[in-house]
């Protein structure tokens, strides 16, 4: 006989492939050594070698921690190899998942400093209504610190000028401000209406006294408030991993400082009455940033139907003051400490995933400001992670998500988000003002610098699949008065919002009525 027709019969005269078992020249050659048993199993059958190469490349990974198991029986040893494969594994990934938070928190703290410096650039930028690039701004800006410096104002220059900048960027610029407080008072957003409710019977007025003493008093409340939260959680958690998002997961700290829950309103809710529909086939979403309350939010809702004749739908995000909400920013922007930031972005995800299901809705739009582009950013991430996890969805549940996520349009004012991605969505935009202080922090954040803030995912500020317009020489942060009005100026002309949807767009021939506050 030959040799290969040895092999097989001392194989079967082992009877150890009856057993499940490796034979016993590939039990040997384990013992001779690594290059003895790769050039063994390759001569041997598919069938006997295949288990042996899972063994091999446990007791790989094991190392000399497995060693003393060898003498136990071949299912024993099995098992305990997989044990602590297992507990290897998870002190690994919490190891990673540890040293991933420490650096998106130190990060955080340089992505901050640069933020600063973004924002003492901004009035290069608009004196030069983006003439130059963001490196000369910085490169001027500097130059002006170092000249402030043989001065002898260096701290002086920079801490003024980004207050000043910061100031700005969000109530607009002084002239902007002049005609505000000066100027005619801004009517309200006409909405035609089918059958109005009747008009509610209106609150009583508090004391001024009691108003004066609560606007005193809250506050300091609710920055101890703060603190003794953020100390609740670092000592019941680990490492600012807290990640309650309902009443019931939140210490009593924070639940004194959310007073209210995100809520989603319709469109009686919104407009207060029956609404005129044209285009039933869509759906429309606005979701809204910091320091918003609901009257505010329903008021940018009535100026996206007075602008582009299509009711909408409200996804509050409730303020709890500047702090606080300054603090939810972080938490979505970065992971870190997320306690309080998840119920928005779950609520959106669950409607949107509701919504984008329904055969009667061809597009929905969604209609982001501030830091409801973070939690609409967070959104669309999931999204484009269950359309791409083989493991948790098979190939027909990925395809019907993809499909529907292929409805949605998106357009981000004001985008403080970390990372979006429309790589599935049917288009996306990010539409910010070269002057505003929040879209530093993630739209118009330094190109050269955004792979530097991770967050702890260890992902830089990255905008992928968007198209971005960017306004150099506007200031300000407010939906309607910075960025609808503006759009109304002849601001964001390349925007779909304006190409496509804009009612008083003189350049679609579609439309006769012509508004007489465009300026081109």
């Amino acid at each position: 006989r030959t040799n290969k027709e040895g092999k097989i019969k001392s194989q079967k005269s082992d009877g150890s492939l009856l057993l499940g078992q490796a034979p016993m020249s590939e039990r040997a050659s384990r013992e001779r050594g690594p290059q003895t048993r790769g050039s063994e199993r390759r001569r041997s059958s598919p069938v006997a070698s295949h288990p042996q190469r899972n063994r091999d490349k446990q007791t790989t990974l094991l190392g000399k921690a497995s060693a003393p198991l060898l003498g136990q029986s071949s299912p024993a040893r099995e098992d305990t190899i997989v044990k602590l494969s297992a507990s290897k594994i998870m002190m690994l990934t919490l190891i990673k998942s540890r040293l991933q938070r420490a650096t998106s928190l130190f990060t955080s703290i340089i992505g901050a400093g640069i933020v600063i410096g973004g924002i003492s650039t901004q009035p290069v930028m608009s004196l030069f209504r983006g003439s130059i690039s963001s490196t000369t701004a910085w490169t001027i800006s500097l130059g002006a610190f170092y000249y402030a410096n043989h001065v002898g104002l260096p701290s002086s220059y920079l801490i003024g000028s980004s207050l000043a900048c910061a100031a700005f960027g969000v109530v607009g610029s002084p002239l902007f401000l002049m005609k505000s407080i000066f100027g005619p008072k801004q009517p309200e957003p006409m909405v035609k209406m089918v059958k109005p409710n009747e008009a509610p019977v209106k609150p009583k007025k508090k004391s001024w006294v009691a108003t004066i003493f609560k606007a005193i008093t809250r506050p300091f409340l609710r920055l101890i408030f703060l603190v003794l939260a953020i100390l609740d959680t670092v000592i019941h958690s680990s490492f600012l991993d807290k990640r309650g998002g309902t009443k019931a997961d939140r210490s009593w700290f924070w639940n004194q400082l959310y007073e209210k829950d995100e809520d989603y309103y319709d469109y009686e809710q919104v407009y207060g009455g029956e609404v005129q529909n044209d285009h039933p086939e869509e759906l429309w979403i606005f979701c809204n940033g910091i320091l918003n309350d609901l009257d505010g939010a329903k008021g940018a809702c009535k100026k996206i139907t007075e602008m582009f004749g299509r009711p909408c739908k409200l996804l509050h995000n409730p303020t709890d003051g500047p702090i606080l909400d300054l603090l939810e920013c972080l938490m979505g922007k970065t992971g870190l400490f997320r306690l309080g930031c998840t119920g928005p972005r779950k609520l959106l995800r669950n409607i949107l995933d509701k919504e984008m299901k329904k055969d009667c809705y061809k597009k929905i739009v969604l209609v982001a400001h501030s830091q409801g582009t973070i939690i609409s950013g967070n959104v669309i991430a999931d999204f484009n992670d269950m359309i791409e996890d083989e493991e948790m969805y098979s190939a027909e549940e990925r395809g019907d998500i993809q499909q529907n996520v292929s409805k949605l349009e998106v357009y981000l004012l004001a985008g403080a988000a970390h990372y979006v991605s429309g790589k599935y969505v049917s288009h996306l935009e990010c539409l910010s003002n070269r002057g505003d202080v929040v879209a530093v922090l993630g739209h118009i954040f330094p190109n050269n610098l955004k792979g530097i803030w991770r967050n702890t995912r260890g992902n830089g500020i990255r905008y992928e699949h968007c198209k971005d317009l960017v306004e150099y020489s506007n200031w300000g942060h407010t939906c309607t008065d910075h960025y609808f009005a503006p759009m109304e100026k002849g601001s964001f002309s390349e925007s779909k919002l304006v190409t496509d949807y804009w009612l008083k767009n003189p350049e679609r021939k579609s439309e006769t009525e012509t508004s007489p506050l465009v300026s081109k």
